[in-house]
């Protein structure tokens, strides 16, 4: 055998294994960096989706007549360089509203976009499903001349502070440098990752993901903690007051606010005769009650501390107000039960409907009132606020101390 065809027989297996490990080192590669990619444009959208999400609710804290917006193309000249002004703080260059039946009311911001359709099928998909949908757009005409590249292109439910969807936002989120910075980054370890697990690509990848999704729902945890109590998962004291001072927030005042202040009566003996387990399981029951009894969607219902819950009901008249507080007290009629214990709860609520010149104090220290008279009435009832229960507190003080 010659020489060199023995040195080609040998060398067969070394080329196979440098082209085999070529082929797993570009397979690696390809999918370290399709990984990466995926995680990029991820982590982007969910960007832009907090982003989107934020400014909104801005929106209708701080333009007075952001509902009617919605419905006619009319806005305040100063409203208008508000929101613009607005825009930098978020990296947003342009938005729209749109309607419940997805027609276009009203938009402002620098990007040329048409929509030439006359219904808008992702705006109404958004306001029908209540759910986000984003869409990654790169502008390559946009690239050549140095400008921004990439947007967001997001839809979120317009929803007021007090709960009710009316409509779709669209809002163009610039996410260039958000996009640069991480490529940038994963870049810089992406062949280090391909290096390191040629072989076991799986593990490494698949623990990265998992934590981000991982840290991403002990973010949402970690809202929830804020926004709702651990005990019933109604909203928690600081919510209904974030929600109220939205209400009223820039002086005008929430007229035909129902409030409803519910205490729980003889709390302390149902824990000392049945156990802090039923006492828990009684303020379960209570805010089922409310949740149950409530117009869905509009009113608001939040335990306000230990056993007193709180009730806003926007835009009520006196007629519905009664009716809602009727039946909050039939579906206290309902027992409570704990194994082989039955309790009927008894429920002393005061109720105030808000008129021209309430504040936030004045309409919670009006539905104080009234909760206070009706126990001291007798409880397990609603008593109205009226102008006769002022100086209630000072009467009885001075009784006490006569």
């Amino acid at each position: 055998m010659a020489v060199s065809e023995l040195k080609s027989r040998l060398n067969k297996p070394l080329v196979l294994a440098v082209v085999a490990s070529g082929l797993l080192l570009a397979g690696v590669a390809g999918a370290v960096h399709g990984l990466l990619d995926w995680q990029v444009m991820n982590s982007i959208r969910h960007n832009a989706e907090v982003k989107a999400v934020t400014w909104s609710e801005r929106f209708f804290r701080n333009v007075p007549n952001a509902a009617q917006m919605f419905e006619e193309d009319a806005v305040a000249d100063a409203d208008v360089l508000n929101l613009v002004d607005s825009f930098a703080m978020i990296d947003i260059v342009r938005f729209e509203l749109f309607d419940i039946h997805g027609h276009q009311t009203f938009k402002v911001g620098d990007l040329n976009v048409d929509h030439n359709e006359v219904v808008n099928l992702n705006a109404l998909n958004v306001f029908q499903t209540g759910t986000p949908k984003l869409i990654v757009i790169h502008d390559d005409e946009a690239e050549e001349a140095g400008g921004p590249d990439t947007f967001v292109e997001a839809y979120v439910p317009a929803v007021t502070p007090s709960g009710e969807r009316i409509g779709t936002i669209e809002l163009y989120v610039d996410v260039s440098p958000l996009e640069s910075a991480l490529e940038e980054a994963f870049q810089q370890i992406g062949w280090l990752l391909v290096l390191g697990t040629t072989i076991v690509l799986s593990i490494p990848a698949t623990a990265y993901v998992y934590r981000t999704r991982q840290l991403r729902k002990q973010d949402r945890r970690l809202l929830e903690l804020t926004r709702y109590d651990q005990l019933t998962g109604i909203l928690n004291r600081n919510s209904v007051s974030e929600i109220l001072d939205g209400l009223f927030e820039g002086g005008d005042t929430a007229t035909g606010l129902g409030v409803l202040f519910v205490d729980v009566d003889y709390f302390k003996q149902v824990n000392d005769q049945y156990g802090h387990a039923c006492g828990d399981l009684l303020l379960k029951h209570i805010a089922g009650i409310l949740r149950d009894s409530t117009r869905r969607n509009t009113d608001i219902v939040g335990r306000f501390g230990g056993d007193e819950f709180v009730v806003l009901a926007p835009g009520i008249t006196r007629e519905e107000f009664r009716k809602l507080y009727g039946r909050v007290m039939e579906g206290a009629k309902t027992p409570c039960t704990h194994g082989d214990k039955s309790y009927v709860p008894s429920l002393s609520v005061g109720a105030y409907l808000t008129q021209a010149g309430d504040t936030e104090k004045t309409a919670l220290h009006r539905a104080d009132l009234a909760v206070y008279a009706a126990k001291r009435r007798g409880r397990g009832q609603v008593v109205e606020y009226s102008e006769d229960l002022e100086g209630l507190f000072k009467q009885d003080a001075a009784r006490q101390t006569a």
